[in-house]
């Protein structure tokens, strides 16, 4: 069994570049989604390279359901084990990103309409949520959540 993981794990090395040795992040050069997260063949399956490096590297550990493979340098292409660790969905979208100035909310968001200005408008407005909703060109449950602060938190 560990000659298999060895042998996943040199071929695995054959797509990353490290960047100060081993202390650094190891960046990712082989084939990518349109994310930016490394792709990587391993046990027949086709795993983010980031996940399938925590797995090899913690000698086969299988990955805990439910839980999300988090790097703590922020960088989607390091797939370094010394950089990974599980996390909840929460954590890992949560705060971590917020921290790291990833949070892709709000106006960052490339499909948003509003704008903190317009969320501002809407929360100070004597207007009912249909007529807000039809003014800024969104939903009426969008309007709810931003009038409930369930989006577009501050």
């Amino acid at each position: 069994m560990d000659d298999k993981i060895d042998k996943d794990i040199t071929r695995f090395l054959k797509y990353v570049s490290k960047e100060d040795g081993d202390v650094g992040c190891w960046r990712w050069t082989g084939s990518k989604a349109c994310t930016g997260y490394g792709n990587f063949s391993y046990k027949g399956t086709s795993y983010l390279a980031h996940r399938a490096s925590y797995a090899l590297f913690n000698r086969n550990k299988t990955l805990t359901s439910g839980l999300q493979v988090s790097h703590s340098c922020g960088s989607r292409d390091c797939v370094a084990p010394h950089h990974l660790s599980e996390k909840t969905a929460s954590e890992n979208n949560g705060a971590d990103k917020r921290a790291m100035g990833r949070d892709n909310g709000g106006e960052k968001c490339h499909t948003s309409k509003l704008t903190w200005e317009k969320v501002k408008e809407i929360r100070s407005s004597d207007k009912s949520s249909k007529e807000l909703s039809s003014l800024y060109g969104v939903s009426k449950s969008n309007i709810y959540a931003i009038l409930r602060g369930k989006s577009w938190k501050e």
